[in-house]
């Protein structure tokens, strides 16, 4: 199958979530046997077309060069479409993107909306208030882009209007368990880490936002700063020294060194504090890339007690879990795994073969494919008939 995969405000090769997401995707389809051409943003010095894992990653651009206007490279994703006669498109939801579900139906071809993050408005948004002073312009176009779509994939049914869930599958997120695996570990990234011999690290990954929960980890490693033996390192955000704790901030580091960067710790962290961002009150729909790579490495995850995290991670079988925002609680989950390195060995390698089976980048992919696969049967039967 022939399948344009449209992603537009994204950078790839690039260090976020996202940009990760979208080649990992159009990786697993193109191990599958489908010819992907992906549409990602444009930067100075890339290539405008490049060959990566099996994939072919078109670089457009658009004027003014930011995300709000996506919807901008229409005409090219358009024209994509017509250069590879692909038979369906794929697109990563944003909410002034709508360019690939739009030029999929001028073409006649059907279109599945990839939903990561919410469709509809939160109690107290602030945007949907500014929205309702002109007309409710933007909900209606986010509307439009769900009942053009032929299919939505999301981690969360209740981020997408209500009308469109029926036609909604869910999926979660994965990692790529051949990069991240325990065999990754390496005492040489242990010791640039700046990491004691035989300490115990403790990682976070990701953005340091405030709903990531940094201020919880930064409050539970100050509380055990009399325990030698535990050494925090934080990825991502500012190169920084620890105030008041053992460990370092590394700042933000190229996302190939992560694999064996969280091979080399032994308790991978995701210390949520949902309070902190309004639009989680439709539900945690985050699919969280961190603790999927922290399993797949043979870590021993511990995060907050709030679905679907309770799912991915069971308590006593992969992970433990603490009361949002408690950094006392959390402190007690890390002294407890600190101090049973056997605990720590079994729950990393429940973790280890939960994601390999359930949540790796190759079952994400299976059910994109299924999806895709689905909605080319169904438009070429109704053009059958």
């Amino acid at each position: 199958m022939k399948v344009v995969y449209v992603a537009s405000d994204q950078r790839v090769p690039g260090r976020t979530g996202g940009s990760v997401h979208v080649l990992e995707v159009a990786r697993g389809l193109a191990a599958r046997g489908h010819d992907v051409h992906v549409a990602v943003h444009a930067e100075d010095g890339q290539a405008a077309e490049e060959r990566l894992f099996g994939a072919t990653f078109h670089r457009i651009r658009y004027r003014p060069d930011h995300r709000f206007f996506r919807f901008r490279a229409r005409r090219a994703v358009a024209a994509l479409l017509d250069r590879t006669g692909a038979e369906a498109v794929l697109e990563r939801y944003y909410n002034f993107g709508g360019e690939g579900v739009l030029a999929a139906e001028e073409r006649g071809r059907p279109a599945v909306l990839e939903v990561n993050s919410p469709v509809v408005d939160h109690p107290g948004s602030g945007k949907a208030a500014l929205d309702a002073l002109f007309g409710r312009p933007l909900r209606r176009y986010r509307e439009a882009l769900c009942r053009r779509a032929a299919a939505l994939l999301s981690p969360l049914p209740e981020i997408v209007p209500a009308f469109a869930r029926a036609k909604t599958e869910v999926v979660t997120w994965g990692a790529n368990v051949d990069a991240f695996d325990p065999a990754r570990r390496s005492e040489r990234t242990r010791a640039e880490m700046g990491a004691p011999a035989g300490a115990c690290v403790v990682l976070f990954s990701g953005s340091h936002r405030p709903w990531h929960g940094v201020h919880v980890l930064e409050e539970a490693a100050r509380r055990l700063s009399a325990r030698t033996d535990l050494f925090f390192v934080f990825v991502g955000g500012q190169a920084a020294p620890a105030r008041g704790f053992r460990g370092r901030h590394l700042g933000a580091l190229p996302y190939e060194r992560m694999p064996e960067i969280v091979a080399s710790a032994d308790v991978g962290t995701a210390p949520y504090d949902p309070s902190r961002l309004a639009q989680l009150q439709l539900g945690f729909y985050w699919s969280p890339l961190k603790i999927f790579e922290s399993m797949a490495s043979g870590l021993p995850t511990v995060t907050i007690r709030r679905p679907p995290l309770t799912e991915i991670v069971r308590e006593d079988q992969e992970g433990l879990f603490f009361a949002e925002g408690d950094a006392g609680g959390l402190a007690a989950a890390l002294v407890r795994l600190a101090d049973d390195p056997a605990l720590r060995a079994r729950l990393g390698a429940s973790g280890r073969e939960r994601v390999v089976t359930r949540y790796s980048w190759a079952v994400h992919c299976r059910q994109v494919e299924g999806v895709l696969e689905r909605v080319v049967r169904d438009r070429a039967a109704r053009a059958a008939s």
